[in-house]
């Protein structure tokens, strides 16, 4: 490896292992957001994470949004009781599922 190479591939490693430890603490925390909602609202939350003191449910569509919105104080009050702190609001974002679309799907 070249000396000019050096710098940007030594960092690399810390860069991976950063964002191995934030997909971690996003996976955690959507886990205990889907685990405190109805089971109805469960397989439509994609993600939450935390924005400053807020916590952000994305959600798979509009439809479920203005539901998972209404449980929300119910959902701070239960997090807060299992110890994780939502110092903010509860915010719900609408980001639709990832489509997969394969040669053979085009028609």
């Amino acid at each position: 490896m070249s000396d000019r190479l050096k710098p940007l591939f030594s960092s690399l490693p810390k860069g991976l292992e950063r964002l191995a430890q934030q997909a971690a603490a996003v996976t955690s925390l959507t886990t205990l957001v889907q685990e405190r909602l109805p089971e109805t609202l469960r397989p439509h939350v994609l993600a939450a994470v935390r924005r400053g003191d807020d916590l952000v449910v994305m959600v798979d569509s509009a439809a479920w949004s203005a539901r998972v919105r209404y449980a929300g104080p119910r959902l701070k009050e239960q997090l807060e009781a299992a110890g994780e702190r939502v110092g903010g609001n509860v915010r719900v974002s609408v980001r639709g599922r990832a489509k997969a679309t394969e040669k053979g799907d085009r028609g």
